[in-house]
């Protein structure tokens, strides 16, 4: 009776085992067998590779060989356009010229082009030939209107565009092709090609102080204080058209003046009365020579302190 019992409750643990553990116990063994079927299966021809099934052993192609190079293939007539038709990094494959840059190694010469870094760092210029320009001027033309025939000269240039703008272009060897320095725009007009009146024309020389040039007429302004070459090109059109409109209006407690005859005529018959009359002159002949010395030094106190009394 005893052992009766005994043999029940472990048939009934290891049904409970087996309810419990038997399902990853299948996976265990599932997962080993199919390790050792890996393992032991060394009936393919390719070893080393997973059996292909009846998709056939593995087959390598064989290598190409390298052919000739570019730039050895290359005829003499070549169409240089073809091989370089934008602006694109340095190829030392498609430059069948003898290219050489960088540290010379041991005294000996620089490194070659084939590999070398310095070639492909720095900008080139191998689309820009006169072929290649010809060809771009050729494509634009179908755009662009004829020159004007009544524009002959630079003076009916002058006459008719008479604002002029300057700027620079920079090229350097470097990794980049901008430059600070070539944002900085340089108008330059002539004061008389502006068409104004006397007062409007004062009024714009002291407006500009030292950036008119009384010799030869001319108006410089110079803007670099945008980071943009088109920026500081809008701003000196700004300050050339502010210029212009604020020289024409007279505020009211300025007064209307005299034309420049009327009040040199005026300054010397004063000064010519004045020096009759003090009798600072003992002979009336060096009068005139004395009035053209007052004139060319200007008004000033020490020229005009023999004739007149200044208070301070």
């Amino acid at each position: 009776m005893a052992a009766h019992t005994l043999n029940i409750y472990m048939l009934s643990l290891g049904r409970m085992h087996c309810h419990i553990y038997g399902r990853n116990v299948h996976k265990a063994l599932n997962r080993a067998t199919y390790a050792t079927a890996l393992s032991t299966n060394n009936s393919s021809p390719n070893k080393g590779f997973p059996d292909r099934g009846s998709r056939g052993p593995i087959i390598r192609r064989p290598r190409r060989e390298e052919g000739e190079p570019r730039k050895d293939r290359m005829p003499v007539d070549q169409d240089w356009t073809a091989v370089y038709p934008t602006a694109a990094p340095f190829r030392p494959g498609s430059v069948p010229l003898p290219v050489r840059m960088g540290f010379p190694v041991k005294r000996g010469v620089p490194p070659e082009k084939k590999g070398n870094l310095e070639l492909i760092k720095i900008p080139n210029f191998l689309h820009l030939t006169p072929t290649a320009i010809k060809k771009h001027c050729e494509a634009m033309k179908l755009f662009c209107t004829e020159w004007p025939s009544a524009l002959d000269t630079n003076v009916k240039c002058d006459e008719h565009f008479p604002i002029k703008i300057e700027c620079k272009d920079y090229v350097s060897a470097g990794t980049s092709i901008r430059n600070p320095s070539a944002r900085i725009v340089n108008l330059r007009v002539k004061l008389s090609s502006l068409n104004l009146d006397d007062h409007a024309g004062k009024k714009m020389v002291k407006l500009l102080g030292e950036r008119y040039c009384k010799e030869t007429d001319i108006i410089t302004i110079i803007t670099d204080s945008c980071p943009v070459r088109q920026q500081n090109y809008d701003y000196a059109m700004y300050l050339l058209t502010v210029l212009y409109h604020e020289s024409w209006p007279t505020l009211h407690w300025i007064g209307p003046q005299l034309p420049i005859t009327t009040w040199q005529d005026v300054y010397i018959g004063v000064l010519y009365r004045t020096i009759l009359t003090t009798g600072h002159c003992s002979h009336t002949s060096t009068i005139r020579d004395e009035l053209y010395t007052v004139l060319l030094e200007g008004i000033h106190t020490h020229s005009l302190s023999p004739y007149f009394v200044i208070h301070l």
